[in-house]
């Protein structure tokens, strides 16, 4: 976990998260215990945190293909569930210890917008390809984090998909910044893909993004 300063005096309290591993919960209490957070900030939509909030237990179907076959082979790493569990501990804890929660993603329509407007039609076509390596040698890892960053470089293969995620880290380190200039101390749990480029754009932004 890392720790980043503001020049307000602001600090927030950085940790990437593998999605869908059970064995990140005890990652994530164990960061609240380190970091007694104000916010504790999701890399998650809007719409995808109501979702959270409600979610009471019960099998969740995977959305897609990739996620089916991201959820297998993580499995090789430890148990797997979905909603993932790190964001499931972030809400556990939120309501025992009275803390805010707050999505750091794109809202399901601007998350539309920013796909149109980089993926092209035919990088789209051509994805279907990409789902046939998702089961490939190439990506075996000795580590769950080793997995999920050669997982997401192959889904991402094509400069649309990479330029799409570069939107949402842009969108989420904005608005980290913003919640780091309302709350004293906010924990950031980001799903390990994008944790690095979340991060570095973060350092670049002013004290105060609007």
């Amino acid at each position: 976990m890392d720790v980043i300063d503001r020049p307000n005096g602001h600090r927030i309290f950085f940790l990437p998260v593998v999605r869908g591993l059970e064995l990140e919960r005890q990652k994530v209490g164990q960061a609240l215990e380190e970091s007694s957070p104000k916010v504790i900030a999701l890399s998650i939509s809007p719409e995808e945190l109501d979702g959270l909030e409600k979610f009471r237990g019960g099998n969740v179907p995977a959305a897609n293909f990739e996620e089916d076959v991201y959820m297998e082979r993580l499995s090789e790493f430890g148990e797997v569930s979905k909603p993932p569990p790190c964001f499931l501990e972030a809400r556990d804890q939120a309501k025992v210890r009275n803390l805010k929660l707050e999505p750091l993603d794109l809202n399901n329509e601007d998350f539309t917008e920013a796909y149109v407007t980089h993926v092209t039609t035919i990088e789209m076509m051509f994805q279907g390809r990409v789902e046939r390596k998702l089961r490939g040698p190439h990506l075996q890892a000795r580590t769950a984090e080793e997995f999920v960053l050669k997982f997401d470089k192959t889904i991402n293969s094509k400069l649309g998909y990479r330029r799409l995620e570069r939107a949402r880290e842009t969108h989420m380190a904005k608005r980290l910044a913003k919640l780091m200039d309302e709350s004293a101390t906010t924990l950031a749990l980001v799903e390990l893909e994008r944790a690095e480029g979340v991060r570095q754009l973060l350092a670049q932004l002013p004290a105060a993004v609007l």
